[in-house]
């Protein structure tokens, strides 16, 4: 399991949070419009990495036509992501534990959008030079 499994892997589980909008891995489609979320990989120096993959859970919530924050909306759907990642646990091997290390509102990230990252650590048990 290499950085790109791990983040298909956190990808699927969102997947399954039914959360009602669009997933992407790594960014979105240029003019998404709409409430969606982005998983992608942190970036690091790979050869800094030692058995621990960082990745960011962004979630773009559309703000009302007045700038302001659809706080429900971001409510919802941040529960429902955590919920779901909280269900990710370790199997054949291939990576240790998961940590949601935090969460954080992210301004500007995207025209029109407010943005939530939830930072989510998976520890392996390979390190980086052991997958090839």
């Amino acid at each position: 399991m290499d950085e790109f499994d791990i983040i298909d892997m956190v990808y699927n589980h969102i997947a399954n949070a039914n959360v009602g909008m669009p997933i992407f891995k790594d960014r979105s489609l240029t003019g998404v419009n709409e409430n969606h979320i982005v998983v992608s990989g942190m970036e690091y120096n790979e050869f800094d990495w030692r058995n621990v993959l960082p990745v960011n859970v962004n979630i773009f919530i559309k703000l009302y036509e007045n700038g302001m924050t659809n706080r429900t909306a971001i409510k919802v759907a941040k529960r429902n992501v955590r919920k779901e990642l909280l269900k990710i646990k370790p199997e054949n091997g291939e990576y240790q534990s998961i940590e949601l290390s935090g969460s954080s509102r992210i301004t500007g990230a995207k025209d029109g959008f407010d943005c939530t990252n939830i930072k989510v650590i998976i520890n392996t048990q390979k390190q980086i030079e052991d997958y090839g």
